[in-house]
């Protein structure tokens, strides 16, 4: 706190440009649902597979979901994040959002296929995502990584 990082109230919601992400968008309705169950909150980046770079970012609190329209065809993977306070620091160019208790970070292994360039077909994955003693339990696999190999 000393630092100027400041308790932030969750909405789901999509984070853009001030949290350094650039969103990307396509023109076909391709989308994730991500349903986030009980007990923790997830920070979500969808990734490039191709290139690493972050083309969405978003928060679901517990209990909630959210759905992350226009996803551009292409190749990606998950980055994700979950625990409970969720705190931000604002620096001269980004803000750098965070969960500061219980926080534990990990990344898809699959990747998500969402059609080919010109393609007409739309693609849409359902995630959900419930945490059991500080372990994803979910319906895709993933893979832990460290804080801050997420907030790359």
């Amino acid at each position: 706190m000393r630092d100027g990082w400041t308790f932030e109230e969750l909405s789901d919601s999509e984070l853009g440009e001030e949290y350094g992400v650039k969103p990307i968008y396509g023109i076909q309705d391709n989308y994730f649902d991500i349903t986030m169950g009980e007990g923790y909150n997830v920070a979500v980046k969808i990734v490039d597979a191709q290139t690493d770079k972050c083309i969405r970012y978003a928060v679901v609190p517990e209990n909630s979901t959210t759905t992350i329209t226009q996803i551009p065809q292409g190749k990606y993977y998950l980055k994700l994040a979950y625990g409970k306070d969720w705190m931000e620091l604002e620096t001269d160019s980004i803000i750098i959002g965070k969960f500061t208790r219980n926080a534990f970070y990990e990344k898809s292994r699959e990747t998500y296929d969402f059609g080919k360039k010109n393609s007409l077909q739309e693609v849409n994955y359902d995630l959900r995502i419930n945490v059991r003693e500080e372990t994803g339990m979910n319906n895709f696999e993933t893979s832990p990584i460290s804080e801050e190999e997420f907030l790359k």
